[in-house]
C-alpha cells in the first residue's frame, strides 16, 4: 500500500512540474519584444511622429512584460527615452517603475 501512495505522489509531482513548465513557455512566447519594433521610430529621434494603432495595439498586447522590458537593460534603455512617455500617454498606458516590478 505504501509503495502505491509513494508512486501516486511521485506521480503528482512530476505532472505539477510538467504543467509548470508549460506555464512558463507560454509566458516567454507571450513576451515578444520584437512585437515592440513597431513602436521605435515613435519613440526615438528628436520629433518622433505620434504612434500608430499598430504600435499600440502591440504594446497593449505586451502589457503584461513591461516589467521585465524596463529591468532589462538592453530593452530599458529605449523604454525610459522621452519619445517612449509620449507613445505611452498616446497608446493610455503606463510604463511601470521598475523600482516597484516584481
Amino acid at each position: 500500500m505504501k509503495m502505491s501512495r509513494a508512486s501516486c505522489v511521485t506521480g503528482m509531482i512530476i505532472a505539477m512540474i510538467i504543467l509548470m513548465a508549460q506555464v512558463n513557455v507560454g509566458l516567454a512566447q507571450a513576451c515578444d519584444p520584437s512585437r515592440l519594433t513597431s513602436c521605435l521610430p515613435n519613440i526615438i529621434g528628436d520629433t518622433p511622429p505620434a504612434p500608430n494603432s499598430e504600435c499600440c495595439n502591440n504594446l497593449r498586447a505586451q502589457i503584461d512584460c513591461l516589467c521585465s522590458y524596463v529591468k532589462n537593460p538592453a530593452f530599458g534603455r529605449f523604454l525610459h527615452m522621452p519619445g517612449a512617455k509620449k507613445v505611452a500617454q498616446a497608446c493610455s498606458i503606463t510604463f511601470p517603475d521598475p523600482k516597484t516590478c516584481t
